[in-house]
């Protein structure tokens, strides 16, 4: 996976159907760093692919808790932060490119 790294944050996109479908309306997903705020995210996205973003959106998704069974101890695995770019629709980013 493409790990994009700016000196503000760094930027991984979400790779699920569901975020590859929005793709088509404009929304872009990618996780972001935890204490990233909006500015730092849409000055970076700007940085990087030089398009502006219309709004940035931003969502903490909670950590699973898993059991290892081998020694049934519970692990906790950390929040991160996921955030939503929506650009104009003219604007086609290239940041999946499936081969053939």
């Amino acid at each position: 996976m493409t790990l994009i790294n700016s000196k503000l944050t760094k930027m991984t996109p979400v790779v699920t159907e569901k975020s590859l479908s929005a793709q088509s309306q404009g929304k872009y997903s990618f996780w972001v760093d935890f204490n990233a705020d909006k500015n730092q995210i849409a000055t970076a996205f700007k940085k990087i692919f030089d398009v502006d973003p219309i709004a940035v959106n931003t969502t903490i998704v909670k950590g699973k808790t898993k059991t290892n069974w081998k020694t049934r101890k519970t692990i906790q695995k950390p929040n991160r932060k996921k955030a939503i770019i929506t650009v104009s629709k003219d604007a086609k980013l290239e940041i999946l490119k499936l081969a053939k």
